[in-house]
């Protein structure tokens, strides 16, 4: 069994962090995938509020992944300094999380 599956199985006893729906029918992205960890995005379908989840499977079953390495490739990690350069852009924010997802936030008109 692949890890979307496996979490699709569950998503429905949790709910999105802003509509409080349901996220049974989220949709959900595999974007890394390094020995028992894992990267997976995760989309409400009702608010579109994408957020990502890291896991690490304990145990010894084995999850076969359905990743692809050349998308994988692409993503380097996050660092410290990415995280620093975020904190800085935002200290002085006061406003939803959404708000700042849309497109042409933020942008000069």
């Amino acid at each position: 069994m692949d890890i979307l599956t496996l979490l699709r199985q569950h998503a429905g006893d949790y709910r999105c962090p802003v509509c409080h729906r349901s996220l049974a029918d989220c949709r959900m992205r595999q974007l890394t995938h390094r020995g028992h960890q894992y990267t997976i995005e995760v989309t409400c379908r009702k608010c579109t509020m994408a957020f990502v989840v890291a896991l690490e499977v304990q145990g010894g079953d084995t999850v076969e992944s359905e990743v692809d390495p050349t998308r994988a490739a692409e993503l380097p990690p996050i660092t410290t300094d990415d995280l620093l350069e975020v904190h800085r852009a935002l200290v002085g924010y006061r406003g939803p999380l959404t708000a700042l997802l849309e497109p042409d936030r933020g942008r000069d008109s």
